[in-house]
């Protein structure tokens, strides 16, 4: 594809089904393409599958992520903030939408981004004449 994915950082994961959510960290991502989709791959750890929130609108894919702190006792010792993650792209025409798939897995979240039948490669037949 000649477009390029649009990366776009976010300071603020406040959304209409989370408002209350602190303010978030941009996680590191990986975007990879091939001839049949564009695969965005994110680092999102301590974070479980049921608090990632994968959304497209309006042509932008957005990550965000509610990272929930672990208070087994009081804390004796803070070297980090727990922040939530938040990460927006604005996505190439050629990709459909309406198949984009998400898996998580070990703190990695994967997005695959099909590509529309129309922009992907194929090879022609060349018949003999």
């Amino acid at each position: 594809m000649s477009e390029q994915i649009a990366v776009r950082n976010n300071d603020s994961a406040v959304t209409k089904d989370r408002p209350h959510v602190q303010r978030a960290v941009t996680p590191p991502v990986d975007v990879f393409e091939n001839a049949d989709e564009v695969l965005v791959v994110a680092d999102v750890p301590g974070v479980p599958s049921d608090l990632l929130d994968v959304r497209v609108e309006n042509g932008t894919l957005t990550l965000l992520a509610r990272r929930v702190e672990n208070a087994d006792g009081t804390s004796v010792a803070r070297e980090y903030e727990v922040r939530d993650f938040s990460r927006s792209f604005r996505i190439p025409s050629g990709v459909d939408a309406a198949n984009i798939t998400a898996e998580a897995k070990s703190g990695i979240l994967r997005v695959r981004l099909p590509k529309i039948a129309a922009v992907r490669p194929r090879k022609i037949a060349v018949n003999a004449g």
